[in-house]
């Protein structure tokens, strides 16, 4: 088994999710569930 070093261990990337990316997936789903909603129950102005 080799050890690694300091510079070593910092250049492993993990195959993690960045915030950035939940927050991207998230305001997509919710754009889309408006858009949906908005079509199928359109609601007139008062």
């Amino acid at each position: 088994m080799k050890k690694l070093s300091s510079d070593e261990m910092k250049s492993i990337k993990a195959g993690g999710i960045s915030a950035f990316g939940i927050a991207l997936i998230t305001s997509i789903l919710s754009f889309a569930a408006g858009l949906l909603d908005g079509y199928t129950r359109p609601y007139k102005c008062r």
